[in-house]
């Protein structure tokens, strides 16, 4: 899977998202035959190479003939509705715009329909949005991963007067992201890419596992401190962090691989035992790669469960946050985990119940577990009225001596 990171150790703007992209192989002019199908004038890019303390990035620049537009959501939905983007492009992008809408309106007291958009209604802003959405498309990048966020202090004028930095629409759009300051006294996290990080992002933490192809660096307008620059790094992400170079030879018979990877343990004593079902259900979507529970009996003789989530490292955050959100702790532990795992494969295999998957590990050349998918096992006997018990040894009887040959 192709994937991007943004490394934002000067924050995120639409701009910057934009310089990103080319600097990283986006062919500026494809970008700019992307935007031709918003279907609107007044605007053009500009493209140019800057260096940041040392560093070679992109700045793009939007170029407009409008001064303090101003338009509700409806307006900026209706242009991206009317347009010839692609159907994705137009749904991520009217999601951006939606989630801005709402955090302002929860700013300002009034409803998403209502709010008037300033800055972030401009034409410009506009541009940044379905041109960092078109761009990803264009490079062909399936999902996007960030860093924490640096955010900035002090504060910023804007339409309605001086306001403190985040400015509040901003933090709006941060929650549950993990954010920090670092003695920037400027904004560095602008509304338009708070909006289009937290809408894109799978996460934010460590970077991936990843097998990197191309690095792309975004300039902002401001010289500071530090390198104001956004890096995006892009290359295909690995699945598993199981290595075929980390492996160990068990009785001699062949070699069984080993990564690493994070258990993820929470101790709970007071919520509705009921809930665990759902957040099983939640978890395992979510990506953890086992979700179990073991009774202990905690301080003052309470009865209580260890919730124990095995997951990939750059799992960690998205998983933490459904923790936080949907069980009653408030601290979770974690420590690193060593896996060893036979190589497997999923088969197809012809039955008299029809095509049923089984998982079939190897020890070497030896096969040695044979195991029937439970749901379509589960289905059929169901529609055949039989115990899932005969139906599964059948499957596996009959996956045995198909596989023997």
């Amino acid at each position: 899977m192709k994937i991007g990171y943004f490394q934002c150790f000067a924050g995120i703007s639409g701009d910057m998202i934009l310089g990103s992209l080319v600097h990283a192989g986006l062919e500026f002019e494809d970008l700019k035959a992307e935007l031709n199908k918003l279907n609107i004038s007044g605007f053009q890019l500009e493209k140019k190479t800057v260096v940041k303390n040392g560093i070679t990035g992109t700045k793009i620049d939007v170029i407009t003939e409008e001064e303090h537009a101003h338009r509700h959501l409806k307006d900026i939905l209706g242009i991206i509705e009317k347009s010839e983007l692609s159907a994705t492009v137009k749904e991520k992008c009217s999601k951006i715009f939606t989630g801005l809408a709402e955090a302002e309106a929860k700013i300002h007291n009034t409803t998403k329909e209502k709010i008037h958009f300033h800055e972030v209604g401009s034409m410009d802003a506009i541009v940044d949005v379905v041109g960092s959405v078109c761009g990803l498309e264009l490079l062909g990048i399936e999902k996007i991963y960030a860093s924490p966020l640096h955010v900035g202090s002090g504060f910023t004028k804007c339409a309605h007067g001086t306001i403190p930095l985040p400015a509040p629409a901003t933090l709006e759009l941060l929650k549950n992201v993990p954010i920090y300051s670092q003695g920037i006294n400027k904004e560095l996290v602008t509304p338009t890419g708070a909006a289009i990080i937290t809408t894109l992002a799978e996460s934010f933490g460590e970077m991936p596992n990843i097998s990197v192809q191309a690095v792309g660096y975004g300039a902002g307008t401001r010289d500071l401190q530090i390198p104001n620059l956004l890096r995006l790094t892009i290359g295909e992400k690995k699945t598993s962090h199981l290595s075929t170079k980390d492996s160990i030879r068990f009785g001699g018979r062949g070699e069984v691989q080993a990564g690493t990877a994070v258990m993820i343990e929470v101790n709970i004593d007071d919520m509705n035992p009921e809930f665990f079902d759902y957040l099983f259900s939640r978890l395992f979507k979510a990506g953890a790669q086992d979700v179990f529970l073991q009774r202990i009996q905690m301080k003052k003789n309470r009865p209580a469960n260890i919730l124990s989530i095995l997951v990939h490292h750059d799992d960690l955050s998205k998983i933490a946050g459904i923790i936080f959100k949907e069980t009653t702790t408030i601290g979770i532990r974690t420590y690193p985990v060593t896996k060893y795992m036979l190589p497997y494969e999923i088969k197809t295999i012809s039955t008299g119940f029809g095509d049923i998957k089984v998982k079939i590990a190897r020890l070497g050349d030896q096969i040695t577990t044979i195991a029937p998918e439970y749901d379509e096992c589960r289905k059929i006997a169901e529609e055949k009225g039989l115990p899932i018990k005969t139906v599964y040894d059948k499957v596996k009887f009959e996956a045995q001596k198909i596989l023997k040959h």
